[in-house]
């Protein structure tokens, strides 16, 4: 008999068999989605057919469980696709308690919208953001809204899409019920790349009020309500969530230390490496060393066959210990941004592990870990004699489109040297994130903007050809824009 709750706190994906006390047994069960303490998501073969089956455990299963399947409950009655619910019951430990309330639903040959995003051009994710609009306004129009609305949470099988997730499943209030569906719709358009739903807004919103037979609302009303929506969604995840345990993290707080590692990367080797001689990942070795400096030392490691990017924010004097302790160390504002311009969809190198020195609110010395990315920095790619200039244009254009992109999410990356940007496949990779801070007030975020642009062409000043490469690209992409007027102008 498997131990769940260790299993939703584990990343090994190795099969397991479930025994059921009303039913078939679950058997080659592999976890596929893990809530560590809470639930725990599983592919297996149940009676011969291939399931999904939902495993709620904690002293809260069995409200969850419940609640999961009233909402899948709603969408069969309101004619919604979802996966069928074959089977509700329970799991039993050795001693005939109950250790999780299982839900069995039938596995559709589909893909998860937020897999199948990642694989199709701006057409495609058009045409897909379309269908999952008209999804939800079908949604609406059977009383219904779906409060954890992520594209995960869609399932697409040639023309039809499933909705997944019966626990977010809620009816829409009597009393302003037309206000609470915009908010859901928000909510969805919120989670679309702010460049691309710039271009969709108009489209998107006519596809949901036809669906609903509503006039069309104020596109740029609706715009700043999704950008309000994003910001305050992205803020609770990479301000809070990272910083505890929860699907993606794994927490451990031992005596005067506190360990975040990603769980893709969580393994016994890290964490011992982490929490036991965090000082001997930074070798002296001249070719693993990258920077040493009183204030921040950076290094190379291999851990397990990968190689991590190991920053050590150092304290270099008692009076620079009194200013750093009482606030979030650079370490942890490396992380949080990590996380922060991923999920606004800006590549950057993935974030491991987080380690500080803590003496109840105060800080120390702190270590931010972030996947190596062999690649060059945007210097050495346009210096390059191997590649073409039709490559360097493009990677200089792809930069200017990147730079705009901070511009609509009012972030400021605040040190935008050349080697900050990294051509990694040909695209930009911002790293160096501990400085980068996402604005509130339109006029200081402005000025800040415009140190970036001037920054980023301070890289070229004694190469007028590639600086004029830079200009052309910002003005192709700016187009006449004020901010960029005032970055060149000087």
């Amino acid at each position: 008999m498997p131990d769940l709750l260790q299993l939703s706190r584990e990343t090994d994906d190795a099969p397991f068999r479930l025994p059921l006390p009303d039913a078939a047994p679950l058997a080659a069960a592999q976890a596929v989605r893990r809530v560590p303490g809470k639930r725990l998501v599983c592919r297996a073969l149940w009676n011969d057919k291939q399931v999904y089956a939902k495993l709620f455990i904690g002293s809260q299963a069995g409200r969850h469980a419940a609640r999961d399947a009233d909402g899948v409950g709603r969408l069969i009655d309101a004619g919604i696709a979802t996966p069928p619910l074959l089977h509700a019951g329970v799991a039993e430990d050795e001693n005939g308690k109950k250790s999780a309330n299982v839900l069995i639903f039938s596995a559709i040959d589909g893909e998860n919208a937020e897999d199948l995003w990642q694989t199709l051009d701006a057409a495609g994710r058009h045409e897909l953001a379309t269908r999952l609009v008209a999804a939800v306004a079908s949604h609406h129009n059977a009383g219904l809204r779906q409060t954890d609305l992520y594209l995960k949470n869609f399932l697409v099988e040639g023309d039809r899409i499933y909705t997944l997730d019966g626990d977010g499943i809620k009816p829409l209030p009597g009393l302003f019920a037309e206000r609470a569906a915009f908010a859901n719709l928000v909510l969805l358009l919120s989670k679309f790349d702010v460049l691309e739903l710039e271009c969709w807004l108009g489209d998107l919103l006519a596809t949901y009020c036809t669906n609903r037979g509503l006039p069309l609302p104020n596109v740029a009303a609706i715009s700043r309500r999704v950008a309000r929506q994003r910001r305050r969604s992205i803020e609770a995840y990479a301000a809070k969530k990272v910083f505890r345990n929860c699907t993606d993290i794994e927490v451990y707080s031992a005596a005067r230390r506190f360990l975040a590692i990603a769980r893709p990367y969580s393994d016994q080797a890290l964490k011992s490496a982490l929490l036991d001689a965090p000082d001997t990942l930074l070798s002296d070795s001249p070719d693993d060393r990258l920077k040493t400096g009183n204030t921040c030392t950076v290094g190379l490691c291999a851990i397990n066959g990968r190689k991590l990017v190991v920053k050590r924010y150092n304290i270099k004097s008692f009076r620079h210990a009194l200013g750093r302790c009482w606030r979030p160390s650079r370490a942890a504002d490396s992380w949080a941004n990590a996380h922060r311009v991923r999920m606004y969809g800006i590549p950057t190198a993935s974030p491991v592990a987080l380690l500080e020195w803590r003496f109840g609110p105060l800080r120390g010395k702190a270590f931010f870990l972030a996947e190596y990315v062999d690649a060059p920095d945007l210097a050495q790619w346009l210096e390059a004699a191997s590649v073409g200039e039709a490559q360097k244009k493009q990677a200089v254009l792809d930069v200017a489109r990147l730079m705009y992109k901070l511009m609509f999410l009012r972030i400021a990356h605040r040190d935008l040297k050349a080697s900050n940007i990294l051509i990694d496949a040909g695209r930009p990779l911002l790293i160096d994130l501990d400085s980068l801070r996402e604005f509130r007030c339109k006029r200081r975020f402005e000025a800040a903007h415009v140190r970036d642009l001037k920054r980023l062409l301070k890289n070229w000043q004694d190469k007028p050809q590639v600086r004029q490469w830079l200009v052309d690209a910002l003005q192709e992409v700016y187009g006449a824009h004020r901010l960029l007027a005032r970055a060149i102008a000087n």
